[in-house]
């Protein structure tokens, strides 16, 4: 192994330390977030933006699901942009963002007089905040304070074959070194709830994955509504439960310490499943999961893609692709090229050590291509 960087984090006043350093601006209903997006525009250095389109009735999961995303650790304060007459309030959201001694500001566009003097008065708070990151205080961090989410979209056979086992090879290193790390994705899991029920630290936990799983497959016999597209038929897979032992592959091999189903971060370090509470969805896609692994405090995704997903999140998130075709189709997008274990060139034990000496240098402030092109979907 090369020597690995040292990653400085940013200490929060919650006492969680973070390894990205931004604002967020978070609106709380659609009639706001054409303010926020210019806010965001005109502001595209140091700020990330999401909210709750949905907003103008209030319902309590998704709007603790924004809390929790904007009291992330990657944040030293949040600007909450509202319209004024919603049920999410926005001077409501940002008291509740604040619980976590987070710096947080809001501006109600009808109590401004409409947009322009609410954009006057929001630019000029949104400067102050950040001046107010750029002299967040760093420090040294440790492996073992790592939180890490693994999803996986536009999966092909070689998700199944070569990138989720890769990322599997890596969180059994990570969680070797006392850091957690967490997959959702339990429509991805048909079938396999006694395999996760086997790894499960004690019966509680057992029955957790089980029930969650259970429900999942339900919910889809239901609906007849399986979570198998059109690009992962393309890309070689031909029934769900290929799908599913697939995404089972990137869990890794260490015990299950607890299913997350709420958005707190894990009680500890080792392998979760994290579960979205009913309702609790902000926004359609990939990127949703990242925002869940956000809302439970992880600070930095995998993404494995067959096909060539495009799309980031809120975190850093670090594409992986073992699909030499697509590869030169979507290069530009790829943070981490497994082609070699798929061409047979290099092993996935020595694909893991590269792969989890990435991970250290984002975590320790390498920009990935989600970055860097600004897919913050959320």
């Amino acid at each position: 192994m090369s020597r690995l960087p040292e990653i400085l984090g940013y200490r929060r006043p919650d006492g969680r330390i973070g390894i990205r350093n931004h604002v967020a601006i978070v609106y709380t209903t659609n009639c706001a977030e054409v303010m926020a997006r210019r806010l965001s525009e005109r502001f595209p250095v140091g700020t990330q933006l999401f909210g709750y389109p949905e907003g103008c009735s209030y319902r309590e999961a998704p709007v603790a699901k924004v809390a929790a995303m904007a009291q992330h650790s990657s944040y030293a304060a949040a600007l909450v942009i509202g319209l004024g007459c919603e049920g999410t309030d926005a001077a409501g959201l940002a008291e509740r963002i604040g619980e976590s001694g987070q710096t947080v500001e809001a501006v109600t566009i009808q109590d401004e007089g409409g947009d322009l003097k609410a954009m006057e008065r929001a630019s000029r708070i949104l400067a102050g905040l950040l001046q107010h990151a750029s002299v967040a205080r760093r420090e040294p961090m440790d492996v073992s304070q790592l939180v890490v989410g693994s999803e996986c979209g536009g999966s092909d056979a070689t998700s199944g074959l070569v990138s989720n086992p890769l990322v599997g090879a890596v969180a059994d290193r990570l969680i070797d070194r006392g850091a957690a790390y967490m997959h959702a994705e339990p429509h991805e899991l048909m079938g396999c709830g006694d395999a996760l029920a086997s790894r499960a630290v004690n019966e509680d936990v057992a029955r957790d994955v089980r029930e969650a799983i259970e429900a999942a497959e339900q919910e889809s016999f239901e609906a007849g509504l399986f979570h198998i597209g059109y690009g992962n038929i393309e890309g070689g897979l031909t029934t769900i439960e290929e799908k599913s032992y697939g995404c089972l592959a990137k869990s890794g091999s260490r015990p299950l310490q607890g299913v997350l189903c709420g958005y707190e971060p894990p009680p500890g370090p080792g392998y979760y499943l994290q579960i979205a509470p009913p309702g609790s969805q902000t926004y359609f896609g990939d990127s949703e999961d990242i925002s869940q692994f956000a809302a439970c405090g992880a600070h930095l995704a995998y993404f494995t893609t067959g096909c060539g997903a495009t799309t980031g999140g809120l975190l850093p998130v670090i594409k992986v692709m073992a699909n030499p075709h697509r590869m030169d189709l979507i290069r530009d997008n790829v943070d981490f090229d497994a082609t070699p274990i798929t061409r047979g060139e290099q092993s996935l034990e020595e694909m893991a050590e590269a792969l989890f000496e990435e991970t250290i240098a984002v975590s320790a402030g390498k920009l990935t291509k989600s970055e860097i092109y600004r897919h913050f979907e959320a």
